[in-house]
Order: structure tokens, then sequence, then C-alpha cells
């Protein structure tokens, strides 16, 4: 049977100059689920007054909810002053129920919502609390921690968010002209200069300007359908290793790799991309006159595809991160080509992980499924 849980009183709390608390006012979801996890508390706990306090990822001010009025209602002034300053507030662990000392009659118990700074739930009784009270509050609190963390990094996330979508809009209008310009002197080139392996380069400039423009109109939209159809991934890898032949050669470094066809469904420019970012990364990260290996097996119905190199490998914090946008160890690089591959991979359906070689160097995987539904979506990056 579902517990009944009792109507309660609310009040702003009455606090101190020093002390600046924002008082509840219209119910977010966040404030709802706090309402409730403290109405549990009290149905364990009718005649207790209970103080929550926490910091809203959303606002500037710390959030406060106050139940039981009647409780702090018969504090005495000091005793109210000395509460609301939160001097007795310490770094107690999350989810740990300690005694606060007041001189008003009656019983004071706190658990900490945070580590670095006071969030908390407050609980004021006139009688002891049992081992099941006390372990019900605890869990409690551990719960509500567990929720902010959650909200907070979504929060965050969403920040993230607008600021990649303000660095789209920028990019597109700083890059859009400079790069019409560069097509208008390729094309001119083309048709003026005989040599083959000078147009071969102008080709290759040429093709780079078009993929340039299509990552130009994906900025511009939050999805863009994804366009399967069967291709053969050696010829996606060789188109991406010729536009970056100029710095394999200045570099002397070699990209060992099948030419066998091997045929599977996917967007072609999209996994494309993926490449250009794997190998542009295991370029920049690989010692002269070294070698990148590409290789693929077939594993039950997907295709595990590999890319590493002969570098320095990747420290701890890189492999935790090395996905979250705007993170890179190149000075000059985005953060971003690694968290684009990583979502046109999910969009197939697929998965990316990144590992150190035992013998040094660092190695991508990714699984494909070898047939995909024939539309699809790419999540906004």
């Amino acid at each position: 049977m579902r517990a009944v849980v009792p109507p309660v009183s609310t009040r702003a709390i009455a606090m101190s100059s020093a002390q600046t608390i924002e008082p509840i006012s219209a119910d977010s979801p966040l404030q709802v689920f706090c309402r409730l996890q403290v109405g549990q508390v009290l149905s364990q706990l009718p005649d207790a007054g209970i103080r929550l306090v926490y910091q809203s990822p959303d606002q500037s001010k710390r959030q406060s909810f106050v139940f039981g009025r009647e409780r702090w209602s018969i504090l005495d002034a000091e005793s109210r002053t000395y509460l609301a300053s939160e001097a007795w507030w310490t770094k107690n662990p999350i989810g740990c129920l300690k005694k606060v000392r007041v001189k008003s009659p009656g019983r004071f118990y706190v658990c900490s919502l945070s580590q670095t700074k006071p969030e908390y739930l407050l609980i004021a009784t006139t009688k002891l609390l049992t081992t099941d009270q006390k372990r019900f509050i605890e869990n409690t609190a551990t719960l509500l921690n567990h929720h902010l963390s959650t909200v907070r990094e979504l929060h965050r996330q969403r920040q993230t968010q607008q600021q990649i979508e303000h660095n789209n809009y920028q990019i597109e209008h700083q890059v859009k002209s400079p790069i019409a310009l560069i097509q208008i002197y390729t094309e001119m080139l083309l048709s003026t200069v005989p040599e083959q392996q000078a147009r071969s380069y102008l080709e290759s400039i040429q093709s780079s300007i078009q993929d340039i423009h299509r990552h130009l109109k994906q900025l511009s939209a939050q999805q863009k359908p994804l366009r399967i159809e069967p291709h053969d991934l050696s010829q996606i890898l060789t188109r991406s290793i010729n536009q970056l032949q100029p710095w394999l050669t200045e570099k002397q470094i070699t990209v060992h790799y099948s030419r066998s066809p091997m045929l599977l469904d996917v967007d072609a420019w999209q996994l494309k991309q993926v490449f250009d970012n794997l190998i542009t990364n295991a370029i920049y990260f690989s010692p002269d006159r070294s070698t990148i290996y590409c290789t693929w097996q077939i594993v039950q119905q997907e295709i595990l595809i590999e890319v590493s190199d002969q570098g320095a490998g990747l420290s701890e914090a890189d492999l935790e991160q090395v996905f979250m946008p705007f993170y890179s160890r190149r000075p000059e690089g985005t953060g971003l080509g690694l968290s684009i591959a990583q979502k046109i991979i999910q969009a197939h359906q697929g998965r990316i992980w990144v590992s150190n070689l035992p013998t040094g160097g660092a190695k991508f995987s990714l699984t494909l499924p070898r047939q995909q539904p024939k539309l699809s979506i790419v999540p906004a990056l």
C-alpha cells in the first residue's frame, strides 16, 4: 500500500543579512522532486521540522524548503541566528547524519548533500531518532545528492550545447566567403593547368572544398538525415587518406590498410568525416617515419574497425574525456572532431572507444552493423 504523506506547511527561512537563500516560488521539476523526498521523511517523522537548502543549477542563489513551521517557531532568537549563520556546517560525508549542538530544547540533526558548500537536510525533533529513522534520512539525503548531481550535469550539457551552436553560427559566417573565393580560383586554375600532377592536387583541393561546404550545411542544421547505402569501406578510407597525403608525405608516415573490398551500409560522407578525424589525430601524434594502421574484421553481424598509431599514447585524463566537446590536446584543435565522430558512429547504431597499445600509441576502435535501416537521423551535435 502506498504511504500517505501528510500535508505540511511551508514558508521562507528568515536568514541573517550574511546569508542569501532564495525562497521557493513556482515549482520546477527539481523542486517537486525535493518536496516529495522531504514529504517521505515527514511520513516517518510527522512532528519534525525540516529545512532543505541546496544550490539550484539555473539559479544564482541557493534554494530553501522549510517544513513544519511550528517546530522552528519555538526557537529562541539566539538559536535561530546560529542556525541561519550555518557556522555549524562542516564537510561531513554525504548522507551521514550528524548532531548539531543548539541551546534550544529539542534535538537537531543534519545530513550534508555536498562536501564543498553548505547544502544540507536539517531536522529538528523532540524525540530520539531510531536506527531505522536515521537510515531512512541518510538514504533520502544520498538520493537528493544523486538527483542534484544529475540535474547539474544536464544543465552543464545544455550550456555546452548552446555554446556549440553559437560557435557553429560564427564558423559558418566567417568561413563561407573565403571558401567561395578559394573554389573560384581553383576552378580557374583547373581550366588553365595542363600538368596531370598539378591537376590532381587541384582536384584534391576542390574535393576538400566540397567537404567543407557540406560541413557548413551540417553546422546550420540541428538534424540531418543519414543517406544509408552500400559502400566499399576501403574506398571511403582511400579518399580520406588521399586528402591527407601532403601531411603524410611531410612527416614520412605510412598508412597501412587493406585494399580488399568490404561492403557495408553507411552514409559514406559521414563515415569519411570519422576517418578524417581519427587519421588527422593519428598523424598529429605520430612520430616522423612511423606507421598508422587501419584494420577491420567481421564479428558476427558487425564490423570492427581499428585505427592505431605509434605515438606516446593517451593519459588517464585523455582516456576519460577524449570524446567530450571542446576537449583537445592539440593547441590549434577545436575539441569537436572526436565528439562529432562519436555522434556519427552512434547514429549508425555503432560504438566507438579508445585505448592504449601495450607497445605504445593509441588505438581507436569502432563497431558498425553491416546492414542499416535506409533512413536514420544524426543526433544534434
